[in-house]
């Protein structure tokens, strides 16, 4: 597995119901460099870690108990503590059916992998939407900082 991206700076959040997968999603992350893994083995779980813990990218499995993938998805990105973040999610799909990709897609999810999952494929989404997160944030912040941004005109002064 010498050839995935190094992503050693990353804080991952692994929101995946079942045991075994997310042991195996820990050691491809684990032999990517990642070292900072946060694991939920429900939806409402993982949108608390998310929440407080403010993870660099999300790798959701759609059907989570006590909270759906797309659940997590549309509280991730309305509520109030996290409704700024526009933190990438890769959601994992058992069983993808068009329905679902479409929905997961219309809620702005970053990536879809369907399960079983590859170690290349699994690090080199995450490295690019990582990059693509990123870059956004960089030109956000270069478009607030442009003069005149988010100021008013001033008002002609009257004769």
């Amino acid at each position: 597995m010498s050839e995935l991206p190094k992503l050693p700076d990353l804080v991952v959040l692994v929101a995946e119901p079942g045991v075994h997968m997310r042991r195996i999603v820990r050691e491809i992350l684990l032999r990517a460099g990642i070292k900072r893994i946060i694991e939920a083995s429900d939806g409402a779980d993982a949108l608390g870690q998310y929440t407080t813990l403010v993870p660099d990218i999300v790798i959701l499995e759609w059907d989570m108990p006590m909270l759906s993938g797309e659940d997590f998805i549309r509280l991730a990105r309305t509520s109030p503590e996290t409704n700024k973040r526009d933190t990438p999610i890769i959601v994992t799909l058992s069983n993808p059916q068009k329905t679902t990709v479409d929905m997961a897609i219309k809620l702005g999810i970053h990536d879809i992998l369907a399960k079983p999952l590859s170690p290349k494929v699994l690090c080199t989404r995450m490295h690019a939407s990582v990059l693509r997160a990123r870059e956004a944030q960089r030109q956000r912040v270069k478009a607030m900082k442009q003069p005149g941004a988010g100021q008013s005109k001033p008002v002609a002064a009257m004769a």
